[in-house]
């Protein structure tokens, strides 16, 4: 297949496959601890030596990868992204990678945050699996919120559901507030040091701590992109940080979760003046560029015209 040009810039990984990890095009590893049936990643035998790594196949992920290294193409000086939502912070180590790759002159620093406390502890592994320093670069356990302060975040579904899954096999978890899936609570055990609580649902959540996207940009003069896949808070988070964002962010590559967020998130970026790239809604087959793609969640790109 012809694939976007800009896949073109970046070469292709050849090397060794080490036993227990999936690698992607661009090289990054992938511990197979952390979700052995991941997409976007080309599973080889243990120990496979490999030629060049295909690129990644259409599907709801191309468009993050389009985003993603465009830009980081688009760069100048200094290359700064943001991953919220970020599970192991695979997204971060792909955009650090790309960087690397493309321009090695490049001042490069992620920034990744997720608030499922299993899952943050993998991040720091993830980026030392791939010889990347936490310590470079911003590593936060927290939920992405229009509030900061502490909030609760359902950790699993009634005990038996289908949501009642080890953490490498849901990446789905999300903040309570909104939901009519929570009533009346009671203490129910530990986990990862947090106190969990069992709702009347039989739905389980901690308490952690929430940081809004307007705190997260305060410090930083220019932001490439920011990559957001926050369950239900993109519009909430998205619209409290509106003035910050206008400033200082060139590109959003956003997961959505709702018809009314889809919608919402057209209206209030629009009337900021941002540049729809592409807008694909949840639970649909939509054409594309490349031929009708499935979409479990929707996929929004947005440019900032204004940086």
């Amino acid at each position: 297949m012809q694939h976007h040009e800009v896949f073109s810039r970046f070469r292709r990984y050849s090397g060794k496959v080490p036993a227990g990890y999936q690698v992607d095009f661009l090289g990054t590893l992938i511990s197979d601890k952390f979700n052995p049936g991941l997409r976007g990643v080309s599973p080889y035998p243990d120990g496979t030596t490999v030629q060049e790594v295909r690129y990644p196949l259409p599907d709801e992920e191309y468009f993050e990868w389009i985003d993603l290294l465009e830009s980081v193409v688009a760069a100048s000086g200094s290359y700064t992204m943001i991953e919220l939502g970020a599970g192991f912070g695979r997204w971060a180590v792909r955009a650090a990678y790309a960087a690397q790759r493309y321009n090695p002159k490049l001042r490069c620093r992620v920034i990744a945050v997720e608030a499922e406390p299993t899952v943050y502890g993998w991040m720091r592994e993830h980026f030392l699996n791939n010889g990347i320093k936490p310590s470079r670069h911003t590593l936060l356990h927290a939920a992405v919120t229009d509030e900061p302060g502490e909030v609760d975040f359902c950790i699993g579904g009634p005990r038996g559901s289908e949501y009642d899954l080890p953490p490498n096999a849901w990446y789905g978890q999300f903040l309570t507030k909104g939901s009519t899936a929570f009533g009346e609570c009671r203490p129910d055990g530990k986990y990862c040091g947090f106190q969990v609580m069992l709702h009347t649902s039989g739905w389980r959540s901690i308490r952690v701590p929430g940081v809004s996207l307007e705190s997260l940009l305060q410090k930083l003069r220019r932001v490439d992109l920011i990559d957001l896949d926050i369950e239900g808070q993109e519009l909430a988070s998205l619209t409290s940080g509106a003035a910050q964002l206008d400033a200082k962010v060139k590109r959003l590559h956003i997961g959505t979760h709702g018809k009314e967020i889809e919608a919402g998130l057209r209206q209030l970026l629009s009337a900021h003046g941002w540049r729809c790239q592409a807008d694909y809604p949840l639970v649909s087959t939509s054409e594309t560029p490349w031929g009708p793609v499935s979409f479990n969640n929707g996929a929004q790109s947005w440019i900032n015209p204004k940086l």
